[in-house]
Parts: C-alpha cells; structure tokens; sequence
C-alpha cells in the first residue's frame, strides 16, 4: 500500500516537471524570438517639398588692379587689409635703407599698443577662418598669416608722430606712397586680377588653384614687383561651367539662390550664360554685397538651388520595388458586363473573358498583380491572352518592377506604387495624385524590406 502511494506521487511529480519544462522552453523561446525580431516601425505621411540643388566650382572676378612697388626697400603698410583708400591716400612706407626697420626693431615700445578696433578686427579674422578652414586648402592658412602680420606702421596717430619725431631727428628717412585708386586695399595678388570672363576655359576650373603672393610689413620688395591691388567696386561676379543640357533648362532664368557650404551663407544674384574660350557654356552670377568675406578667395565651391517640388513627402528607406505582370494596353477590353479585363485563349482554341482588376496602366502596358496561389480565374504566366477577333496574341510573363511603400492602415502590409517628383538621400517627394497611391495620414513601414505585401502587422 505505501508502495502504491508513492508510485502515483512520482508520477504526478513527472507530470509537473514535464508541463514545467515545457513552460519554461516557451518563454525562453518567445525572449529569444523577440530580441531577434526587428521592430517594425511606421511613418506618417505628411506634404513637403525638396529643394533641387547642384555643387559647382566657380571663379571670383571683381572690378580690381594690381600695383607694384616703385621703389625697392623694406615696406610699411598704413592702412590695413581689406580697409579702403582714398585715392591719394597715405597707403605705405618705403624703407630703402633697412635703417628704419633696424631702429623700429629695437624700439618696438614706439609703435605703441594694439587699438581696441584693431584687436576687434584681428577676434573677427581668426572667427572666420575657423568657421571656413578645409583640410585640403591650405593656402587660405598662410593668406591670414600674413593678414595677421601686417599690423601697421603706427597703430596710433600718437605713436605715429613720435616715431616720426625720433627718426627725424637720426636723420632716418623713408619715402612715403599713396594710393593711386579709391577702394579697398588687399595684400592678395594672384594673377587673376585683369582676367576678362571671356577667356575661361574648363582647363582654369579644373584646376580651380592660384599662385598666391602676399606683401608682409617688414619684408624687402624689389622695385617693379606686385604689391598690393585695389578693388574699385562692391560688385563681384562667379563664373561656373554648366552642362548642355542644365544650360538649356536655365535659358530663362535671371535670378538664382546660391549656398556657400565653407561659411554656411546664402545670397541671391542676377544670372546669366555665356560662351567661354574654349566654346563651353558658363554660367555668371553677378552679386552685390558681401565682397569682403570673399576678398581672399579666387575659387569658390557654391551650390545653386534649380527648383523647388512640393507633394507627398515620405523616406527612401520606405521605398521597395515590387514585381507586376505587363500586359499590352491593346489587348485590355470591356466584357458583357461591362466590367474591365482580357480574353484569354483556352485549351480547345475558343475564347473566354477574365474580369481583372488591373493595379495601374501607363502609356504601354497594364500591370496586373502576381498572385502567390492563383485561382484559375486569375490571370497567370503562361496564359495566352487574345483579341474579340484576329490573330493577335499575348503570352502572359513579361514583368516590370514598380517602385512603391508598404501602408499598414488596415492591420496588414499593402502595397501602393508612388510617382517620385524630387529625391535626395534621405527623402522624396511623390505625386499626391497617383493611381492606388498613398495619401496624407497614411501610415507606412518605415523599412520596406521588412514586410511582403499582405503580411498581418501586430
């Protein structure tokens, strides 16, 4: 009797450790399938606009002379970089001697301390080229070195007339040479300053580099060398290639938007096309302000905006491409009951009509679903599809991949083919009025490759 009792005890006790077994295996499996599942995650479409724009690299030309020195010996400049200058204007200092520099050298306490203008002035140069320096370009590196290094003559007017005073009284001399143009003074000279637009050729652009001089105070020039320039108006000009084909688009256009992408500005400017040296088309975009952040630039990297599209806006990643079967238009018709589809050719050569629901038509053909598990109603590959009359004859099984988002609206994964207008990489806009398109509020599949079409979403 205890025997028995204990038989059927263990037997409960197998039971129960089984069932427990069995529990504990599911939940292990349902932990382990859903952190290997990728959560599924939708988007709600919503209206947008892309903005279509294109990166050139264009030439600077200004109203702008080089002038060289007259003199040879050590040079002292008066009036700072990117300042302006009246013509006739106090512009700099000839040492020919090397006195004048050996004497400010051991004196440097008579050229008395920075202004606060200038100080503020210097803050500004060093803001800019942080916000703009690349990598690969290092000249603008060495252009604000010697921007830096050219700290006048006489920072005050004070320190002016005691220097003057001192040297007077040494019997130091030095010639002093004025401007001969009204304008703004830059150190910069790059060969480019006489260049007439005519001229450019793809060969320039390509190149898009200049060998750059720039005069430092202190330094010893050589009589008939280039010196300084004048830029004698606030108008400036890029000049950029332009393919055939983008040249034909903007024949008409007189205004355009343009993006500096080194210092993050935007400026609007008159526009226009003209034929270069070498017979290549070129765009030209005039501008009016903002000279001076581009006083030591020759080349620029810009982008142009072309044209703005607004529709439906939803992300690339949305986007799948899904198979149909295409069908001529031609052999599309009306059956007896007045509904759309095809004649298909049976076995014994007579006709009989297949009422289809067409998913979309273009120009050419109509697209027709591909059904997993076909019913012999559906249309399949294989089927001949003829005319009312006539030898005309179709073998169904061509197919085109149409581009198209998933929505989950209804509890499961449809598939809706959109009509990209614009695109980037990241977005696109699509046509809101496409046939078994998408709308506004829908929801569909963030990843599009994450689904197939009819799947249940949980």
């Amino acid at each position: 009797m205890p025997s028995s009792r204990k038989s059927k005890k263990n037997s409960m006790w197998n039971i129960e450790g089984i069932i427990f077994v069995i529990i504990a295996l599911y939940i292990l499996f349902s932990v382990f399938s859903y952190s290997r599942r990728q959560s599924l995650r939708f988007y709600e479409v919503g209206e947008g606009s892309l903005v279509r724009e294109k990166q050139y690299t264009g030439l600077i030309i200004r109203e702008e002379k080089s002038y060289s020195a007259k003199e040879s010996g050590y040079v002292h400049f008066s009036v700072a970089d990117g300042r302006r200058v009246s013509k006739g204007g106090e512009l700099y200092f000839i040492d020919e001697t090397g006195n004048l520099e050996k004497y400010l050298q051991e004196h440097p306490e008579l050229l008395g301390e920075f202004t606060q203008q200038q100080i503020e002035d210097i803050r500004l140069r060093l803001q800019d080229f942080a916000g703009s320096f690349q990598n690969n370009q290092f000249t603008g590196l060495y252009t604000l070195q010697g921007s830096l290094q050219n700290t006048l003559l006489f920072n005050t007017e004070e320190g002016e007339n005691t220097v003057q005073k001192a040297l007077s009284q040494l019997g130091i001399s030095y010639t002093v040479m004025d401007a001969e143009e009204a304008g703004i003074v830059s150190y910069t000279i790059d060969g480019y300053e006489d260049f007439q637009k005519e001229k450019l050729t793809a060969e320039i652009l390509q190149n898009a580099q200049s060998s750059v001089n720039y005069a430092q105070n202190g330094v010893r020039v050589e009589a008939g060398n280039p010196l300084y320039k004048i830029i004698t108006s606030s108008q400036w000009e890029i000049l950029f290639p332009l393919e055939e084909g983008d040249a034909k688009k903007m024949e008409n256009t007189t205004t355009v938007n343009i993006h500096f992408p080194v210092n993050s500005m935007d400026l609007q400017g008159s526009f226009s096309l003209y034929r270069g040296d070498d017979g290549k088309i070129y765009g030209d975009i005039k501008l009016d302000d903002y000279l001076d952040y581009f006083l030591d630039s020759r080349f620029v990297t810009f982008s142009m905006q072309e044209k703005e599209e607004s529709g439906l806006k939803i992300p690339v990643s949305s986007v799948v491409n899904k198979d149909f079967y295409i069908v001529p238009k031609e052999f599309l018709r009306q059956g007896p009951d007045k509904s759309s589809g095809f004649y298909r050719q049976k076995a014994d050569g007579s006709r009989e009509f297949l009422s289809t629901d067409i998913y979309m038509t273009d120009d050419q053909y109509c697209y027709l679903k591909i059904e997993t598990n076909p019913s012999p109603q559906d249309i399949q590959s294989g089927n001949v599809l003829v005319k009312e009359s006539g030898n005309a004859s179709f073998v169904v099984g061509p197919r085109k991949a149409l581009e198209g988002v998933y929505d989950i609206n209804r509890g499961y994964a449809i598939f809706h083919p959109i009509q990209v207008i614009e695109k980037n990489d990241d977005y696109l806009i699509v046509d809101s009025h496409s046939k078994n398109g998408i709308s506004v509020y829908d929801h569909i599949v963030l990843q599009g490759n994450m689904v197939t079409d009819g799947q249940i979403i949980y």
